[in-house]
């Protein structure tokens, strides 16, 4: 039946029978091709479609799992690694690795999945990656969440960048013991694992809980993250932005829910808030980076009555 198909189309079908048959708790996979790129998609669950963006840039999709497999209980939920990250192919230089890119690739998961207007949750890079699509698409946004959203101006990453920067002064000796090992260079899993533990176990209010995140990247991916990494940071993060001109006209129902220890700092989340015209604020209590280790039943309760709300 599928003969003499392309790729794109047999991707195209896959994902339209997936939503007309009805999913179960089985999780589907799924690459989506999309301008010399194949999207790695996950697909679990089965209701209203929601789209989630995992953060970085870099990490992949594993960061955000088994945690985030809550919300496809009530949703048809499609977890993806960015281009160039996890298992998502394609090459990897400055003439694909750009938002306009990592929009189209979105938009590109939206048709392939055949769907009219769909609800995104991002987490930390993932928001601002949400918001990037919501201001070119808007009217195929049906409601947003902002998980911990990375600042939206340049100014507001200066105070991330200072606290990160407090917080990281006890451990200076180790991360400059992790750069320098051969291993960063080449990728080596374990070596990137130690780095990010070591990093984002002050993201936490209660370290210990980094053992709950998941690293389960290979050295091919590590090796990838990083040039993602690299890349955008000198093509968006290290340059001057300010996206609240553009929040200003953004009228999308959105969630901007945030802990309250947080390295990004809440005031940052808090002018999202108040710019935004359509937007609700939750912030979680003794709480970092990642709610959905650190504080699940708030976290997840908060984001399912945002989305099943009228």
């Amino acid at each position: 039946m599928l003969k003499g198909f392309k790729m794109k189309q047999i991707a195209g079908f896959i994902a339209s029978l997936l939503l007309t048959v009805g999913l179960s708790a089985e999780v589907r996979e799924v690459f989506v091709e999309n301008k010399g790129a194949e999207i790695f998609c996950r697909v679990e669950g089965k209701g209203s479609p929601l789209i989630v963006i995992h953060g970085g840039p870099g990490l992949s999709l594993d960061c955000l799992l088994p945690q985030m497999s809550e919300l496809a209980k009530s949703h048809l939920v499609i977890f993806y690694d960015q281009r160039g990250c996890g298992h998502s192919r394609g090459e990897i230089n400055s003439e694909t690795i750009n938002l306009e890119m990592f929009v189209s690739d979105l938009e590109a998961i939206r048709k392939v999945f055949d769907l009219e207007k769909v609800s995104i949750l991002g987490h930390s890079w993932g928001a601002f990656l949400a918001l990037q699509y919501a201001f070119v698409h808007p009217e195929r946004v049906q409601k947003l969440v902002l998980s911990n959203g990375f600042p939206a101006s340049s100014e507001d990453l200066g105070l991330f960048i200072q606290e990160y920067m407090t917080r990281m002064e006890p451990y200076q000796e180790t991360l400059a013991k992790l750069h320098a090992h051969p291993g960063f260079k080449e990728g080596d899993p374990l070596v990137i694992k130690d780095l990010h533990r070591t990093i984002l176990k002050t993201y936490f209010y209660n370290q210990e809980q980094v053992d709950l995140l998941s690293f389960c990247m290979n050295q091919e991916a590590c090796f990838n993250g990083q040039r993602v990494y690299d890349l955008l940071r000198q093509s968006v993060i290290d340059k001057p932005f300010d996206l609240f001109p553009k929040l200003k006209l953004l009228n999308v129902d959105t969630l901007v829910i945030h802990g309250d220890y947080d390295p990004i700092p809440l005031n940052t989340a808090e002018h999202i808030h108040q710019t935004l015209p359509l937007s609700k604020f939750v912030i979680l209590k003794d709480c970092g980076h990642f709610p959905y280790v650190e504080d699940p039943v708030n976290y997840f309760g908060s984001i399912q009555e945002f989305l099943n709300a009228g």
